[in-house]
């Protein structure tokens, strides 16, 4: 009977290693605004761009500094590599030049669950893609596998401050991502595109966010056209407000028209309490959640 008791006692330990293992929870940046989130079961891809490291990576219809037509956006790091394979859902927060390049639409299933903002559904249908789901701001779609759920949620992204740029660059959504397993929630909050804007402060509805994904760059800082998303002090104003538990940029060091360098986040968190939760993964990185 004791025997017995010790083998059930191992096979109990065994049973809760690989439960934990199963709903593993992981991040790792590819490079731009690219990153793969390992959810327990569920795969997540964003924003693929496969572009390979080079002078001429892909082509923007103006560039944000110089404003110069047609312009050529230099790859300073290569993609990094990862496991394709078993992806559940691609995670689209708009579909712009530098968001989702030739390469990935070339590579890419087509028959992968897309979720994209609604008014961008006809743009992924042209290139192919079968299974969308459009998203407008407040809408939410929700994925099962067994009893782990996905629940991704659309807030909005506004991709700059004042028109004509705002305009012009149209709507883009930013997600919460909230995973749940056995009744516990793990939640994610991923900027897309965005500026600071007041209503971000209504964002705490939403719970508490485990892990904070924001899109950096400051593109645009330098030119006249106008700034298209988030500097360091923007981003301090998001964690301010939310008090994320790991704050994991993506969105910077990868393309010509970043301009402001990630050590400038680093060195606006150091003066602040969350100086320990800002974890700046190298490309091909993996964070465990």
């Amino acid at each position: 009977m004791k025997s017995l008791k010790i083998h059930l006692f191992i096979l109990g330990i065994l049973l809760a290693g690989s439960a934990t293992a199963q709903h593993k929870k992981t991040f790792q940046w590819i490079g731009g605004p690219t990153y793969v989130l390992q959810l327990g079961n569920f795969k997540i891809l964003t924003d693929p761009m496969f572009s390979p490291k080079g002078d001429s990576a892909f082509m923007i219809k103006k560039h944000p500094s110089t404003g110069m037509a047609n312009a050529y956006i230099q790859r300073y790091i290569a993609p990094a590599a990862f496991d394709t394979a078993n992806i559940d859902i691609l995670l689209v927060s708009h579909p712009h030049a530098d968001h989702f390049d030739q390469q990935a639409r070339n590579a890419l299933n087509k028959q992968l669950n897309v979720v994209v903002p609604g008014a961008n559904t006809s743009t992924l249908q042209g290139w192919g893609f079968t299974h969308l789901r459009g998203l407008n701001w407040g809408d939410t779609t929700e994925f099962k596998k067994g009893n782990e759920t996905l629940r991704i949620i659309a807030v909005e992204a506004m991709h700059a401050k004042d028109d004509p740029l705002k305009t012009e660059l149209g709507k883009g959504n930013g997600y919460i991502i909230e995973y749940t397993v056995n009744h516990r929630v793990y939640r994610i909050y991923w900027t897309g595109d965005t500026v600071w804007f007041d209503d971000m402060q209504q964002y705490t509805r939403y719970g508490k966010i485990n892990l904070f994904i924001p899109d950096m760059g400051a593109v645009g800082s330098d030119g006249h056209i106008g700034r298209r998303g988030l500097n360091s002090q923007d981003c301090l104003k998001i964690i301010e407000t939310l008090h994320p538990d790991l704050i994991a940029p993506v969105h910077h060091s990868t393309f010509s028209m970043y301009i402001e360098p990630i050590a400038k986040l680093q060195q606006t968190l150091d003066t602040t309490s969350y100086r320990k939760k800002l974890r700046i993964v190298p490309a091909g990185g993996v964070v465990v959640l």
